[in-house]
């Protein structure tokens, strides 16, 4: 009887101790931008960050599948630590939250294509459309992508089209931004939904692989060879996925993972189950911003010279005003403060330039339509400007985003 009351206790400490030791691990949550969707992401990134939690202890890592958007949102909120994404998002919102590079993926690995783990765009049509065969061709076709500000769903692509000679929001018929997961696009191309498409390299083979689609349904649009890459491409190439750390990140932590990262190599598990080939130092990101800096240059237009137009952001200014002001007298407190807040987040947002022309548009009273006309876009693609823009500067109406426009404005001053 005393023995197996020892017993007993013995296995209740142990549950004790096992209890409190897991208890008082550390969360570190790691978003990943999930092109491909959520599950896609989960089973692809879960091995490596359960292969984290094995080597580090005293540590509990979580994954988080995020959509552009949805990375915004938990920057702003502090909810992640780290963030796996690509360099060209990367680099559009490093500035803001303060990221810091940790490792770049290696994409490489024996009997797969070879890509210098590096990665592109590819622009493509159904292959039956013999009426596309060229970029120019392009014109007047609707065409589908991820999203403005998505680098390998949009931007690469945009300034291949750029590059010769073809304005996108000005020549194509329609841009329509279907989001993630890429493979919608591909599948709404050869369903004839839409003309043409891009998306990220190695979507097209990992669908044919998958037998989702197959090599026969698509043609791809400015075909590109480039030795030590084997992916369809119809764009340059830059650097892979990149690891990154956010502001409130210990370096002794940042140090722990990098170390982790670069013990696993294309044998290791968490590496076979992502089909990557393991983890290196930051690649060379050049190409990245100049890119970046090239399309927030050639996106930017000159104000329009019409005295109607700011006699009408006059008016619009002065009714907000008073508005604010008979607002302020009414619920002080909470004006004085929510403009704080407001103030506050604004310090670590930065509009597109396409953003702030619908901004600037939809402050002086216009329509989706009339938007539309002046920046020769769809309306549509004001429309999912306009939602963006509600998110981003936290607006709960289009009076909001107005006030929180001129805000803006004042601050700026």
């Amino acid at each position: 009887m005393v023995v197996q009351i020892s017993r007993c206790l013995f296995v209740i400490a142990i549950s004790l101790v096992t209890l409190l030791t897991a208890s008082a691990a550390e969360v570190v949550t790691i978003g990943v931008l999930a092109h491909r969707g959520d599950s896609f992401a989960r089973a692809r990134w879960e091995p490596t960050i359960a292969y984290l939690g094995e080597r580090l202890e005293g540590y509990e890592f979580k994954l988080r599948p995020l959509s552009l958007e949805g990375v915004q949102a938990a920057l702003e909120g502090g909810r992640i630590d780290f963030l796996l994404t690509n360099p060209g998002h990367f680099n559009g919102i490093s500035d803001d939250f303060r990221l810091t590079q940790v490792a770049s993926l290696k994409t490489d690995r024996r009997g797969k294509p070879t890509t210098g783990n590096r990665y592109g765009a590819v622009i493509f049509v159904r292959a039956s459309r013999s009426d596309i065969r060229t970029l120019g061709d392009l014109k007047g076709k609707s065409f589908a992508a991820v999203a403005p500000d998505a680098f390998g769903g949009y931007l690469a692509a945009a300034y291949t089209l750029q590059r010769n000679g073809i304005e996108p929001e000005r020549d194509l018929g329609a841009i329509k931004y279907l989001g993630f997961p890429q493979d919608e696009i591909v599948l709404a191309v050869i369903n004839g939904d839409e003309d043409a498409g891009t998306v990220r390299t190695g979507i097209l083979e990992s669908m044919i692989a998958d037998g989702r689609i197959s090599a026969g349904d698509i043609r791809v649009i400015n075909p590109q060879t480039i030795d030590g890459f084997d992916l369809l491409l119809s764009t340059e190439l830059f650097p892979e996925w990149t690891f990154v750390s956010t502001a409130s990140t210990s370096s002794d932590l940042r140090k722990k993972v990098a170390q982790v990262l670069f013990e696993i190599d294309e044998n290791t598990k968490a590496a076979q189950a992502g089909r990557y080939g393991g983890w290196n130092t930051p690649m060379y990101d050049g190409r990245v911003r100049e890119l970046l800096e090239a399309v927030r240059k050639t996106g930017i237009k000159a104000p329009v010279n019409n005295i109607y137009w700011l006699a009408a952001v006059v008016v619009v200014m002065l009714l907000i005003a008073g508005f604010a002001v008979y607002y302020q007298k009414g619920s002080g407190k909470l004006f004085v403060a929510r403009r704080r807040a407001n103030a506050k987040q604004k310090q670590f947002l930065r509009l597109t330039p396409r953003e702030n022309e619908v901004l600037t548009h939809v402050v002086s009273g216009k329509t989706n339509k009339e938007v539309a006309r002046e920046l020769d876009i769809s309306p549509k693609t004001v429309e999912f400007h306009r939602k963006h823009l509600m998110k981003k500067l936290d607006a709960e109406n289009l009076a909001d985003l107005v006030r929180i426009a001129i805000e803006r404005e004042n601050l700026a001053e």
